[in-house]
């Protein structure tokens, strides 16, 4: 394997100058954070050295990159199992290519091929809030794991909460890949509480980043990763976010590009849902699961759908039940103990946990950390 083959050696030596720089770029951008300075990252190699390199250190990054051995760099990129691929060669996304400021590389961990077969199907992007609440997090997962089910690629950021939430339904749902793209090298798990779903994501899926390997995260690499996930995307869904917030950027970047927007509702004094709930108001597409999300999809994507066409209905299950554990269903809304459920369902305590029991081994309902009883999504 050439790891290098992908990319051609003006945009490698181009994307390596990035990551060199890095640590001066933060500096020289505009605030709020997309406004990147002068399109920052769509110069050429002497516009970056002379944007953001002091006169007397110019000779030597200049001797640094003319020196540059790109035969060594491929070399280590085996050994790491990491492949390049440039704007210039295919599997970079096409939307991409005609975004503002492309990356020169994208750097993969799972290989070009398999980046080909997700970018092959429908994809779209779920993303949100770091800090969600059960009832987010758990419709983060079901859009994954539905999503996924139907052969639509999942693409979020690996962040924690709702990106994470998403990308493991997508792993569990099976059918289609799941992208995370990162804000620092695709080799560097981050956040750490996050690696054994990396290792997850690099074993069946695709890693990637615009950052060279090995580099952390900076401040601006993470709005700079949210317009990748914009452009990759036909549709972003926003789950839970706050205002501001790095999903609500996301959602803007897809919104300039011409890509679809939508939201999932929440309650309207949670500050967690307040950008969810913004972008409704503002005319994005409400999603209540991953129904919705395909009816927003175009025709031809649509057509590509490798899964089935229409997902379980959850009601078939609801329907199935007998009367007490139906009330008691509905009770759990109140996302209350149990005297407070068994009061809304009219039943005694021990008829209560029976029912909550059925309906946990039944997949539609789930305890939360401080042990509420909450509805499941779909459930």
């Amino acid at each position: 394997m050439n790891a290098a083959a992908g990319a051609c050696s003006g945009c490698l030596r181009r994307s390596l100058l990035i990551g060199r720089l890095a640590p001066r770029i933060a500096g020289l951008l505009g605030k709020p954070p997309e406004k990147r300075k002068g399109g920052l990252l769509g110069l050429g190699c002497e516009e970056l050295v002379e944007a953001l390199v002091v006169p007397a250190e110019r000779h030597d990054v200049r001797r640094w990159l003319e020196e540059l051995d790109l035969d060594a760099v491929s070399a280590e990129l085996d050994e790491a199992g990491i492949e390049a691929v440039c704007r210039h060669c295919q599997p970079y996304p096409t939307a991409l290519a005609f975004a503002a400021d492309p990356p020169p590389v994208l750097w993969l961990l799972g290989g070009r091929q398999r980046l080909a077969d997700a970018l092959s199907a429908p994809v779209v992007t779920v993303v949100g809030t770091r800090k969600p609440s059960p009832y987010g997090r758990e419709i983060a997962y079901a859009l994954g794991r539905d999503l996924a089910a139907a052969g639509v690629t999942v693409v979020s950021g690996l962040a924690l909460g709702i990106d994470a939430a998403a990308h493991r339904g997508a792993l569990d749902g099976r059918r289609a890949s799941s992208i995370a793209v990162m804000a620092n090298g695709p080799d560097v798990p981050y956040p750490r509480t996050n690696t054994l779903l990396w290792r997850r994501l690099v074993d069946d899926s695709v890693v990637m980043s615009e950052l060279p390997p090995g580099l952390r995260p900076y401040r601006w690499s993470f709005p700079a990763r949210n317009r990748i996930m914009a452009a990759t995307a036909e549709l972003t869904v926003v789950v839970e976010a706050a205002e501001p917030s790095g999903s609500l950027i996301t959602a803007r970047f897809a919104g300039q590009l011409g890509r679809g927007v939508a939201a999932v509702p929440g309650r309207v004094t949670s500050w967690s849902a307040a950008g969810a709930n913004g972008l409704l108001r503002d005319g994005a597409a409400v999603v209540r699961g991953a129904q919705d999300v395909l009816a927003e999809l175009a025709p031809d994507s649509r057509a590509m759908l490798r899964g089935p066409r229409d997902l379980p209905e959850p009601a078939n299950e609801v329907s199935a039940l007998d009367p007490a554990a139906r009330r008691v269903l509905e009770a759990v809304e109140s996302e209350e103990g149990l005297e407070a459920i068994g009061r809304r369902a009219r039943l005694a305590a021990s008829d209560v946990r029976s029912a909550l029991a059925r309906l946990e081994g039944a997949g539609l309902v789930l305890r939360d950390p401080l042990g509420r009883y909450l509805r499941r999504a779909g459930g």
